[in-house]
């Protein structure tokens, strides 16, 4: 091959390879985001669900200390904690000041009441949580499936 043409077939051999690094660093990237929003996601609908779990504890209850206990008990049985257990006692007295927000949110007849209160007692929480931990408090809701035995017919 005369040194025109092979100078040229590598340019453009450099070129398919730039452009093949550039889409691997691309997808690679663009992978890191999809984990990232699906975390995000996760951990979006996980919240979601306590503040439905803590509403349903302090839904009809007649005092604000009935409400707590009752939002207690359904965090312990939704997350399997025992109030024999330092640490979900821990966790349980720290979460109560978002209980508190919730029941007064339970509540309330006013339709437009703001939830700042209840949001702002969530974060601080769950900033504690993921200083004292090291991790996020959403992690507790992820339960491993139990292995069920192979059933041969």
């Amino acid at each position: 091959m005369m040194p025109a043409a092979e100078k040229l077939v590598t340019d453009f051999e450099a070129a398919a390879e730039a452009a093949r690094d550039a889409e691997a660093l691309l997808r690679k990237s663009m992978a890191e985001e999809i984990a990232r929003a699906e975390r995000r996601r996760a951990f979006a609908f996980r919240r979601a669900r306590l503040i439905r779990l803590l509403v349903a504890g302090a839904t009809g209850a007649e005092t604000e200390e009935a409400a707590l206990a009752q939002q207690s008990r359904v965090i312990c049985a939704d997350l399997g904690f025992s109030v024999d257990n330092p640490a979900h006692v821990e966790i349980l007295d720290r979460l109560e000041p978002v209980g508190k927000a919730v029941w007064q949110c339970v509540c309330t007849t006013d339709d437009q009441m703001d939830a700042a209160t209840a949001n702002d007692a969530l974060h601080n929480f769950e900033a504690w949580f993921e200083n004292a931990r090291g991790q996020s408090f959403y992690v507790l809701f992820e339960r491993p499936a139990p292995k069920t035995p192979l059933v041969d017919f």
